[in-house]
């Protein structure tokens, strides 16, 4: 199978939550689901009256392609020609996540770089929080949130000692605030409402100001409802370039990796696969990638074929960086790391919580490719 015709990527150098219908979105019935310890639980429903106990098409394990099974001695029942749906379901994903690099299969794109007018020596920035239709996956729209309409919202980059003015507009039908996570402000700018401020209610407007005192891979993000309100998308990078640029590690393409999980399901960067974007670099190139959590669930990304070598977490470099194929992201964790492209060829990069990543359908969520070119 040949990749062709790839976009080149180019990074900038209402409703409570119900666990029922966050299932049914992600596609997974009886997940398993990480939770900050490290352990394992299995996902159950949450029904008005308290109980815990799951709604009868999550009792019994399913047939591939079938019905729940009636009786918990029955387990998983599979025709004999069953394998052939899911080679057939898997093929086709992979089919349209290629086509999905030569024409997007979703409208909307997030990750775009928010730009800046001049007061003097101030940057001036302007974000809306928006309720915003998002198309996650092709076909499937939702009542999402989004700054200045976009899921993830656009990426704030500014360098160490500038000073920002954020103006907020806030359009959603609750009140809002933004919260600068790991960047070190005033107080009064921590964006907590009833802690550090007054919320900015329907149809308002704050505004932040305050220098850029800590370089790294930083966020923005939500704080009030937030889960409602972040999980549906109101999060976004916040990029503060060091002074001296020769502290990076040196690199030649920049990629954000931005979970996010819950009501929108599992997504990388706004999307579910087949929408995903790959991540396309020459053989001998160095791609930096910036890893940040928004999401409620540690989300483990693998990269096949290549190596990892992290060299920062939350902005702040490592003593000791390490390498891996593997790196545990756990939610408002950001970490920075640089991949050598030495192995030509299409390498699957997704999340290893496997229910967030594949299933008899084939890949979903949280699935991308790193495709290395001669």
């Amino acid at each position: 199978m040949e990749l062709k015709n790839l976009t080149k990527l180019e990074t900038p150098a209402g409703s409570q939550f119900s666990r029922r219908r966050f299932l049914k979105k992600a596609g997974v019935a009886g997940a398993i689901l990480p939770i900050a310890t490290g352990m394992v639980v299995s996902a159950c429903y949450e029904d008005p009256t308290g109980s815990k106990s799951a709604p009868a098409e999550f009792r019994q394990p399913a047939a591939v392609g079938g019905a729940p099974s009636t009786s918990p001695d029955q387990g998983v029942k599979a025709s004999a020609d069953d394998w052939k749906k899911i080679d057939a379901d898997h093929k086709k994903g992979v089919e349209d996540f290629l086509k999905n690099q030569a024409t997007p299969l979703t409208k909307g794109k997030g990750n775009q770089l928010l730009p800046f007018t001049l007061d003097g020596n101030v940057k001036v920035f302007n974000l809306t929080a928006d309720e915003v239709d998002w198309e996650v996956e092709p076909g499937r729209v939702e009542k999402a949130r989004g700054y200045n309409k976009m899921v993830p919202g656009p990426v704030i980059r500014a360098t160490e000692g500038d000073t920002i003015r954020v103006i907020v507009k806030n359009n959603l039908i609750e009140s809002h605030g933004v919260h600068w996570h790991g960047v070190t402000v005033p107080n009064k700018m921590d964006g907590v409402p009833f802690l550090t401020q007054d919320p900015i209610l329907p149809g308002g407007t704050w505004t932040y100001e305050f220098t850029l005192r800590n370089s790294g891979s930083h966020m923005y993000h939500a704080h009030h409802n937030s889960m409602d309100q972040m999980n549906r998308g109101l999060l976004g990078a916040f990029i503060i370039d060091p002074k001296d640029k020769s502290t990076l590690p040196k690199f030649d393409k920049e990629v954000l990796m931005i979970s996010n999980d819950t009501l929108l399901g599992f997504t990388l960067n706004g999307k579910g696969f087949p929408a995903t974007d790959a991540i396309v670099v020459k053989k001998g190139e160095r791609l930096l990638l910036r890893f940040m959590n928004e999401g409620m669930m540690i989300h483990p990304w693998h990269l096949h074929g290549l190596v990892m070598q992290v060299y920062a977490r939350d902005g702040f470099a490592l003593a000791n960086p390490f390498k891996c194929d593997t790196i545990d992201v756990a939610p408002g964790t950001r970490w920075d790391a640089i991949v050598e492209a030495t192995e030509p060829g299409v390498w699957a990069f997704h999340c290893h919580v496997l229910s967030h990543a594949e299933s008899p359908a084939g890949f979903f969520g949280m699935v991308t490719a790193v495709v290395v070119t001669e």
